[in-house]
């Protein structure tokens, strides 16, 4: 048989799919950890590459095209954003690059909650009057959507008798009932998680088992 580029390709998937796998029967271990490794940082690198190509390159380009003060402005704000958050690294002038955190921790809450707000809520409220002929369904999972946020703390804590900051009665009862759902949905997605590996694993050994014998 002859060992070219695609058998060696081939090989080396089996072994980091067996050392993936390895997690399962010797738990985090070297052969796990080597994936691992590899895994991030080969998605760094190609990241930084894509960065590159896609931000810097396109920038560096129009600016030298058109190096007008305007436009310059403009395509290096979000260059100046991503080296303040390089000098975080420096512990003096650490505090600029929460300056960046600020914004994407502030647009990305901002977009998150509008999203889920006009994508999932709303249209979950609305469409329990519209569906006439399942309203109880409709309005079962706005009430467990309702304890699933419950169960986050958004109010501030008070003093109980204990001395201690706690919670209100009540909001540990909402918060107690949206941990069980949490965790009703969690169990679930790990079930149908697990589901797809062994599906993965089954159909990966008779992938190689057809490759290496033909």
């Amino acid at each position: 048989m002859t060992v070219n580029a695609d058998f060696i390709g081939l090989l080396v998937g089996l072994f980091l799919t067996l050392c993936i796998y390895s997690y399962l029967f010797i738990g985090d271990r070297f052969p796990y950890r080597l994936a691992i490794h590899i895994l991030v940082g080969a998605s760094a690198a190609y990241a930084v590459v894509v960065v590159g190509q896609q931000v810097f390159e396109p920038v560096y380009h129009t600016i030298r095209e058109n190096p007008g003060p305007a436009d310059a402005i403009y395509l290096l704000a979000p260059i100046l954003l991503a080296l303040f958050l390089l000098l975080r690294r420096l512990r003096a002038a650490s505090w600029i690059g929460n300056v960046t955190l600020g914004l994407l921790v502030g647009v990305g809450a901002a977009v998150a909650f509008l999203g889920a707000l006009t994508g999932t809520l709303w249209p979950q409220l609305t469409g329990t009057y519209a569906n006439t002929s399942d309203p109880l369904r409709g309005v079962l999972i706005a009430v467990l959507a309702a304890l699933t946020l419950l169960s986050f703390q958004f109010t501030s804590f008070r003093a109980g008798s204990s001395g201690v900051w706690e919670q209100a009665a009540w909001q540990r009862g909402l918060g107690w009932l949206g941990r069980v759902v949490l965790m009703i949905t969690f169990g679930a997605l790990f079930a149908a998680l697990l589901n797809t590996s062994f599906v993965l694993l089954a159909g990966r050994i008779y992938y190689y088992m057809q490759a290496l014998n033909p």
